[in-house]
């Protein structure tokens, strides 16, 4: 693998993982390492006596996913970018096959699939159900042939990171996914999967809230290219079923 890679992780809170993440990283040959805090109050900046040759970025409170992620785009200049959790939910063994197809396919960007062939997840089936109604919705409003549309797990080509930090209304949460997603299509970026394994953290707690899943729903039904699906109706009504679900169960 071309080591001209940098891989950016937004974290809060994630001192135990990136301690654990960040010597996987080194074995597979990423020139740079980025880490993007929004304010983390667990020591994570202890890391960096431990890591010196890791680029620490602490920035003052939580001013959100994509926001870290652009930060990170900014500070690298290697040809290829990775975006990827620090929970450990994604596998750095993956990269290799991402940054391959990248290449071979010249893709602006490879997102890291759950949905597709050979991609595995262990979720529990009610959030699977839920990610996977929600790609659909996506599919559907955007007209975007992406399986797994909110995936973190993500390569950027040079050119796609120059575009991105210049959109500077961007949804910053994790709407900000798919509003990506729309706006590299719309510009004519190259898109494709690659199919990758799916994690459950064992560590800490998921930063995802209800009201981020809520504004990703309004996000994609404010599309009027929904307006044309006469099936719409239903596959709405049985999104905020399932959210419904979800909110009374799990959070």
């Amino acid at each position: 693998m071309n080591n001209n890679v940098s891989v950016v992780i937004p974290a809060l809170n994630e001192k135990t993982n990136l301690k654990r993440l960040i010597p996987k990283l080194h074995n597979e040959n990423i020139s740079s390492i980025f880490i993007i805090d929004d304010g983390s109050r667990d020591g994570t900046k202890d890391l960096m006596a431990e890591f010196p040759d890791v680029h620490f970025l602490f920035r003052r409170g939580k001013l959100g996913l994509i926001s870290a992620e652009l930060d990170g785009m900014r500070l690298s200049s290697s040809d290829y970018v990775i975006i990827m959790d620090a929970d450990l939910s994604h596998m750095p063994e993956d990269i290799k096959g991402m940054i391959e197809q990248a290449k071979r396919t010249k893709s602006d960007l490879v997102i890291g699939s759950r949905y597709i062939n050979r991609g595995i997840t262990d979720d529990e089936l009610v959030r699977q159900i839920l990610s996977k109604g929600a790609n659909k919705l996506f599919h559907i409003s955007f007209n975007v042939n992406i399986k797994d549309c909110t995936s973190g797990f993500r390569v950027y080509s040079r050119e796609a990171c120059k575009f991105l930090v210049t959109q500077v209304d961007l949804e910053n949460s994790y709407v900000g996914q798919v509003d990506i997603l729309s706006r590299l299509k719309e510009n004519n970026f190259k898109m494709t999967e690659y199919p990758v394994k799916f994690v459950k953290r064992t560590e800490g707690k998921s930063k995802l809230e209800m009201k981020e899943i809520v504004n990703f729903f309004l996000f994609v039904l404010y599309n009027k290219r929904m307006l044309n699906y006469i099936f719409g109706s239903a596959l709405i009504i049985f999104i905020i079923l399932i959210i419904s679900y979800v909110t009374l169960t799990f959070i």
